[in-house]
């Protein structure tokens, strides 16, 4: 995509520097703060309030308004996400969606019908509890990966099932309210019941490989292994993937990379017109062969180029899915300890009371 750039623009070298993700942000944390960081770099949605409100991001408003760039086809979720006092800090590059993935041999197995896209939490529990009847061995009814941050868990019951996670419109996080507690409840009598494994099994093995070795019937997933698992030749025959069930409402997590412009940098105007290239449709579709783009259009490229399964859940998904949850100038900070909160929960603390302990500490860290 560089050397289509190049080509179209001689006039302009681009230097791209590799970095490991584990080390990115440690490096332009520096980069930054020494006033040296690269004319263009990638922001994600935990870092980005922690760059905007240091003013370390040029605002984009009067390049796109000058521009033929169409904002209104890019992701809504990951637009406003970059948004900051009513200006466009980044551009959205590429995005990330959950879906859930069905074995079909097992639930043939199981003599279960298979989930379909207009389903609700209840069927989905419906359908656990016969599979974990009829299931013969040590297959689980499902899995999901409740360890980490909850961008392919948790996070998405919490907002099917109307809550905020961060603080909107000055009311405080609702984490600990009880339509929270619900889905913390929910998790654990599914633990309990054998129709998701317990937390110490899931710390122990993927989510991706117990699914992949045919030892789950359903699988919570991000987009990122749909390419894995349409192309394992041990499942892609007998597998499908359908939305995220229901439950007050139709959501889930939608996260991406944007393209940012240093405030420091010193070739501001040749750094917006590869932003804008990167943002081009044509771009965009090249994209499609790594990972979902932000265009909606060129989206649907990305669908197509995954062969055997079809994946458009993935994309339709994309139409009501909000933002990464993000608050404060410190994101990492106060997700560190509700997961933690939460792991003691998952292992079958109380949720309420652990909540309770909880809430105040994280909603300090989410105001700073």
């Amino acid at each position: 995509m560089a050397k289509n750039f190049e080509k179209q623009n001689p006039d302009i070298k681009i230097d791209i520097e590799l970095t490991p993700a584990a080390q990115y942000f440690v490096k332009l944390d520096a980069a930054a703060a020494g006033g040296v960081a690269p004319d263009i770099f990638w922001i994600n949605m935990p870092y980005f309030i922690q760059y905007a409100k240091n003013g370390l991001l040029e605002p984009l408003n009067s390049d796109i308004d000058k521009s033929k760039l169409d904002m209104g086809n890019i992701v809504a979720s990951s637009v406003k996400a970059y948004q900051y006092n009513g200006k466009q800090l980044a551009i959205p590059r590429d995005v990330d969606s959950i879906a859930v993935w069905y074995n079909k041999k097992l639930f043939d197995e199981a003599k279960v019908s298979y989930p379909t896209n207009n389903w609700s939490w209840d069927q989905l529990k419906a359908k656990t509890a016969e599979l974990k009847a009829g299931l013969k061995g040590d297959a689980f009814p499902l899995v999901m990966d409740l360890s980490g941050d909850g961008q392919d868990s948790y996070l998405n019951l919490l907002y099917q099932n109307g809550n905020n996670v961060v603080p909107i419109d000055d009311k405080p996080t609702d984490i600990d309210n009880d339509k929270s507690i619900w889905v913390y409840h929910q998790l654990q009598e599914m633990m309990k019941s054998g129709q998701l494994p317990t937390a110490q099994q899931m710390s122990e093995v993927k989510t991706e490989n117990i699914f992949q070795s045919n030892r789950a019937a359903m699988a919570y997933a991000g987009s990122w292994l749909a390419a894995p698992f349409a192309g394992n030749p041990l499942i892609n025959d007998h597998i499908g993937v359908v939305l995220m069930p229901k439950i007050e409402r139709q959501s889930g997590v939608a996260h991406s990379l944007g393209f940012a412009m240093s405030s420091k940098g010193t070739h501001k105007a040749e750094a917006w017109r590869y932003i804008q290239f990167m943002s081009s449709e044509a771009s965009q579709e090249i994209l499609a062969k790594a990972v979902i783009p932000a265009n909606k259009t060129a989206a649907k490229a990305w669908a197509a180029n995954i062969k055997n399964v079809d994946v458009t859940p993935y994309i339709e998904t994309l139409e009501f899915t909000k933002a990464y949850p993000t608050a404060g100038t410190n994101t990492p900070k106060w997700q560190n300890i509700w997961i933690a909160s939460l792991k003691r929960i998952f292992m079958g603390t109380d949720a309420k009371k652990e909540m309770d302990k909880s809430v105040k500490k994280i909603s300090r860290v989410m105001e700073k």
